[in-house]
């Protein structure tokens, strides 16, 4: 095992690691700021709490702090579109649909969309981890499809059946 390695290596190996796709939101449903993310992970189960890792260049950060609370959503099979748009890759085609849940913008087709509070901030090399807490989430009906990334492809996961 080598000890030295540049950041290329890093990302290298770190894309080996399989992750949902998310879209991660504030603001309003008419305008919501919006990135995708797959360094979600959920924290604790009590009190409900989970983390995303936000690059500190991000455009979204700014907003993020202003509004104070945030949306999860995980993207199901089929929505690469999405996912491409929120990060960067702009597609007049791609027009997601957001409602309002509790103040924040959820995607109203996503697998689930979890509403959350910022608890805690930290700075972490050149990303920020901002940990929320769960106020309110929606989940779809189990079985469907789920959109993941691996090696730099997404690719569809196969839910159990209902």
């Amino acid at each position: 095992m080598e000890s030295t390695f540049d950041s290329q290596r890093f990302r290298a190996a770190m894309a080996c690691l399989p992750t949902g796709v998310t879209v991660v939101a504030c603001g309003t449903s008419d305008e919501p700021s919006a990135m995708t993310a797959n360094s979600v992970t959920s924290v604790s189960l009590t009190p409900p709490l989970l983390l995303v890792c936000v690059r500190n260049e991000s455009r979204w950060l700014s907003p993020l702090r202003l509004h104070g609370r945030f949306s999860v959503n995980v993207l199901r099979a089929g929505h690469q579109a999405v996912s491409q748009y929120y990060a960067g890759r702009r597609d007049s085609a791609c027009q997601p649909n957001w409602a309002s849940e509790h103040g924040v913008p959820v995607l109203e087709d996503a697998s689930a969309a979890l509403v959350c509070e910022v608890v805690a901030q930290h700075p972490a090399g050149d990303h920020t981890v901002v940990i929320g807490e769960v106020k309110a989430l929606r989940q779809s009906a189990p079985g469907g499809s789920a959109l993941v990334y691996l090696r730099g492809q997404y690719h569809e996961l196969a839910g159990a059946a209902a």
